[in-house]
């Protein structure tokens, strides 16, 4: 490190730049933080480390400006991408389309200055008038970063004032510190403003004048970093238990509608009627034949026709074994149990009890 000019200031600088890229090196790397959303949060905070940690290779003369100064290209204008990258993941992190010509638009100023900086190293231009075009693209800059926080500003705004119902899909995620951050965003602009004006109006040698624009940027990082990581948590935690408590208010009205249909079919002993068919109990219900065929099934266990038979079964059961029945025919009692024949009872009445009627009467007496 001998040689380098370092100070307190530059050394802070450093370590914003070393935590932001480990930030971005863990989301990276870590599936369990991939998602559209930490991918534009990866390119803000590595816009701003990047930004950060080409000044800083000039200010401590680790790269001496004049290599900049020869091969311009070297030089890349991360300020033309911070916030365009920013306005993408706050588009993401509220559940917004980022549309192309958004992508084209914001991203264009970052390429013509590209384009600008090639064009330098093919052709000669007047020193002064490559400063003074340097200084406008400053400027130009600045002017750019306040109409992208603007245009954030108004996309927050859109989506508060979105009416929200009690639904999964209308869970809204927080965004008080994104305006917070944005606030913050135009005071360090305006540090940036100050700086460059200050700059070209004054004797100050060296890049101490843009400390605090930088070390405003290193605060930056921390704050997006993390506060974005803890308030996207904190919304899928949400949305995990919106989707508990939706779920749990789903079973409870299923089982209230099945315990309505259950008491319907055997308090009025509709499974008695040897036609009855979903079409008849939808009609009965004013339910849909699907919704209650899901129903009987989802709670019961057994499908609309076993469901049936099964209460039949238990009315033949009944009979058989009480003494006023006893002179009454077996095939007698299953048909006015509710089923339409000899076979279909005896089969239904063996699939429930594993025994045919006859059977079953026999193993009853006994007893």
């Amino acid at each position: 490190m001998n040689g380098l000019n370092l100070n307190i200031f530059n050394i802070i600088i450093l370590v914003g730049i070393i935590h932001g890229l480990v930030f971005s090196l863990v989301i990276i790397f870590n599936k369990k933080f991939h998602s559209k959303t930490n991918y534009f949060l990866v390119l803000t905070t590595l816009a701003l480390t990047f930004s950060n940690l080409q000044y800083w290779f000039m200010d401590t003369e680790f790269i001496h400006r004049s290599v900049y100064d020869r091969h311009h290209l070297l030089f890349i204008p991360f300020e033309f991408l911070i916030l365009p990258f920013f306005y993408f993941f706050v588009k993401s992190y509220i559940d917004r389309p980022v549309k192309q010509n958004e992508k084209i638009l914001l991203y264009s100023p970052f390429v013509v200055c590209v384009l600008y900086l090639g064009t330098k190293d093919a052709i000669q231009i007047d020193l002064k008038l490559a400063k003074i075009i340097n200084l406008i693209i400053e400027y130009v800059s600045i002017g750019f970063s306040i109409i992208i926080i603007y245009l954030i500003f108004k996309v927050l705004q859109q989506y508060q004032k979105q009416k929200t119902k009690y639904l999964l899909s209308d869970v809204k995620i927080k965004t008080k510190w994104l305006k917070n951050l944005l606030y913050v965003g135009l005071g360090i602009i305006f540090i940036w403003f100050v700086s460059v004006s200050l700059l070209e109006t004054s004797n100050i040698k060296g890049f101490y004048i843009f400390y605090p624009l930088w070390i405003g940027i290193t605060l930056i990082i921390y704050w997006i970093g993390y506060t974005a990581m803890i308030q996207k948590q904190i919304f899928n935690d949400r949305k995990e238990i919106r989707i508990k408590k939706e779920n749990s208010l789903k079973v409870k009205a299923n089982k209230t509608t099945y315990n309505k249909i259950d008491d319907l079919i055997t308090n009025t002993k509709l499974h008695l009627n040897p036609a009855l068919s979903l079409q008849i109990l939808s009609q009965e219900l004013n339910l849909s034949e699907g919704y209650i065929s899901q129903l009987i099934n989802k709670n019961s266990g057994l499908n609309f026709n076993d469901y049936i038979n099964l209460l039949r079964v238990n009315d033949a059961k009944e009979m058989l074994v009480n003494k006023e029945y006893k002179n009454y025919t077996i095939v007698a009692i299953g048909l006015e149990a509710g089923f339409n024949s000899k076979s279909s009872f005896y089969t239904a009445f063996k699939k429930f009890t594993g025994k045919t009627p006859v059977e079953y009467k026999k193993d009853v007496r006994n007893l």
